[in-house]
């Protein structure tokens, strides 16, 4: 009987201890923020890739034997310089041909002009029967026709080589050794100007509006992970594309500074960018933790004298860290976090 109320009294011990515990009235820790202004630096930060301004794929327009290659690859090339050619034996021949058909197509039409006394182009005003009309009007359709196809064949010549369009870099070279067949539109070569290359983030839709040309970068690539390059935004892509995680995003043009003779920056490399978005020298600024939000009210705790009590405020830019107060505080007043110990 006695061990029974002695384990009745530790059971109420117990409990009563356990009530003071959970409602006993705890002490109040305050963390304390001085509202201070100061300067506040928005930034996005995106991923992308090198690409080049100047990048083309050079291709024959028509089919042949490689008769000629004069690049290597890693060769540097000028403008227009020559790159392949085709064998033109047959092209040339053609030629040849078309420019005699043109010649015995115009002393034809030169030789019924003279028929019947035509020396202009207006047959109105001769007096002609329609069978004669109609012969020089055919004899007329003939010679434009030859010189047409003397003209066709010039441009096939012309495209049985190929030319740099620009001054650059061959980076492939898919047929180095001539007196293979080439079908039409198969990529004989690549030329890039290292120059023009300029790195591309993506950059989503719901952030792009945010995005001015101009807007300072920091730029860091996987290749060189210790080198933060300074530069900024020089275009901004109107058409969408989209994202690799889903969803529409905006490609967004950064500059990189000028190549060296080691072409330090390369096609494909990948890094990560950080554009300013806005960058304020003279606001009130606070923590983020310093700031909550209720019922659709910025609002925080501010300490006058020996009270605390909320006030509503206004913010405006926003970091992962700082907030900008727009209005509800003025410099030096006291904002506190609570912490129940």
């Amino acid at each position: 009987m006695v061990n029974h109320w002695k384990k009745l009294v530790l059971l109420v011990v117990v409990v009563a201890g356990i009530a003071v515990w959970r409602f006993w009235p705890k002490s109040v820790e305050y963390r304390e923020y001085l509202v201070e202004r100061g300067p506040l630096q928005v930034t996005l930060s995106v991923s992308g890739a090198i690409k080049a301004e100047k990048q083309a794929d050079l291709v024959f327009q028509a089919g042949g034997r490689l008769a000629w290659v004069g690049i290597k690859k890693g060769d540097w090339v000028n403008q227009w310089q020559g790159i392949a050619s085709l064998d033109q034996r047959t092209v040339q021949k053609n030629l040849e041909k078309e420019l005699n058909d043109y010649l015995k197509t115009r002393w034809d039409f030169q030789g019924n002009r003279e028929t019947y006394n035509v020396t202009t182009d207006d047959l109105d005003r001769y007096t002609l029967t329609p069978a004669v009309r109609r012969l020089l009007e055919k004899s007329q359709f003939d010679l434009n026709n030859a010189v047409l196809d003397v003209e066709i064949q010039t441009v096939a010549k012309e495209f049985s080589s190929l030319s740099s369009p620009f001054a650059g870099l061959v980076t492939d070279l898919k047929f180095p050794n001539p007196g293979i067949n080439i079908t039409a539109g198969a990529v004989i070569a690549t030329i890039v100007d290292p120059d023009s290359l300029y790195f591309e983030a993506q950059v989503d839709e719901v952030d792009i509006a945010r995005v001015r040309v101009g807007a300072p970068v920091k730029l860091v690539l996987d290749a060189y992970p210790e080198e933060s390059i300074e530069a900024e935004v020089i275009e901004i892509n109107f058409s969408p594309l989209s994202l690799s995680g889903g969803g529409t995003g905006y490609a967004v043009k950064i500059g990189l500074p000028p190549q060296t003779n080691n072409l330090k920056y390369k096609l494909g490399m990948n890094g990560d960018a950080e554009i300013t978005v806005v960058k304020l020298e003279d606001v009130l600024i606070l923590p983020q933790e310093a700031v909550s939000q209720k019922d659709g009210q910025w609002l925080v705790k501010v300490r006058e004298g020996k009270q605390v009590g909320e006030r509503k405020i206004s913010i405006g830019w926003e970091t992962e860290d700082k907030v900008e107060i727009v209005s509800g505080l003025e410099a030096d007043d006291k904002v506190v976090i609570n912490e129940i110990k």
